[in-house]
């Protein structure tokens, strides 16, 4: 940390705001497709050079996405050294014209060395009940004000990107709760199953193919049978599976290939 920058006040919320950014799983999981777009709609929106966006957590700042111009190369920053803790502690976005006037930013390294960052604009990921996981960012490298219709859309921007980390936070805590259900209750009805039948039969659902000995396991316990050169659920497996909802279709939609990457439409969709 360069001598003269201070590090930020704690939010009131910390202990509550950390633990929800643990909890989005999306800390250190590198996914561009799903968040490179936030980054490319905030330069078109702002007219900025520079944008990134990311989730803080006690000791760092983890990148999700971002485009530094090619002047930065990083996934992640000592929390310390952002600029965008001093953004956690509001709702609202922070805009500063000129990070060489403002009184704490000013020392920041990025502003008083190369890249030499001007202009900064925060807008804070909020969830629906108040805590700041992140923000997403533009920056340019010349003083900017932003017209209040800017700042909303990329207000709302940034919303939508808050409601697809709660989403996919939310799809992944339903998708291990029902995945735990159906283990106990496979366990409980097949006391023999263990974690390679379990995976095979899980499999088999999916449409997909299962080892030899797995398979031929699953053979003696009813659930399959030899179809060609290939398996597939016997009459007992397909009971089974229907019992625990996983026909082949809801399982690869819900549990083995959820959507990965939000389209373009879509997000304009909910913006509207």
């Amino acid at each position: 940390m360069h001598p003269a920058y201070e590090a930020a006040p704690l939010p009131a919320n910390e202990e509550a705001r950390n633990a929800r950014v643990h909890r989005s799983g999306v800390m250190d999981v590198d996914q561009p497709d799903r968040w490179d777009i936030y980054v490319d709609l905030a330069k078109l929106i702002t007219d900025c050079p520079v944008a990134y966006t990311g989730l803080l957590d006690e000791d760092r700042q983890f990148f999700l996405a971002q485009d530094f111009n090619g002047l930065i190369d990083a996934t992640e920053v000592p929390r310390k050294m952002t600029l965008c803790q001093y953004a956690l502690g509001s709702t609202a976005p922070t805009i500063v014209p000129d990070l060489r006037e403002h009184e704490k930013l000013k020392n920041n390294p990025l502003v008083l060395e190369a890249p030499h960052w001007v202009f900064w604009g925060a807008y804070p990921l909020v969830t629906s009940d108040g805590l700041v996981l992140g923000t997403l960012c533009t920056v340019d490298y010349k003083p900017r004000v932003m017209s209040p219709e800017v700042v909303d859309r990329m207000v709302e921007l940034a919303s939508n990107m808050t409601l697809m980390i709660t989403l996919q936070m939310e799809e992944r805590g339903a998708v291990t709760e029902r995945m735990s259900e159906v283990c106990r209750n496979l366990g409980r009805e097949y006391p023999e199953m263990g974690l390679p039948e379990l995976e095979g039969f899980l499999s088999l659902c999916a449409g997909n193919p299962v080892s030899k000995d797995t398979l031929g396991t699953l053979i003696g316990m009813g659930l399959a049978e030899k179809k060609g050169i290939g398996a597939e659920l016997s009459a007992m497996g397909r009971e089974v599976q229907g019992n625990q909802g996983l026909s082949a279709a809801m399982f690869r939609r819900k549990i083995l290939a959820p959507k990965a990457t939000l389209d373009v439409e879509d997000l304009f969709a909910m913006m509207e």
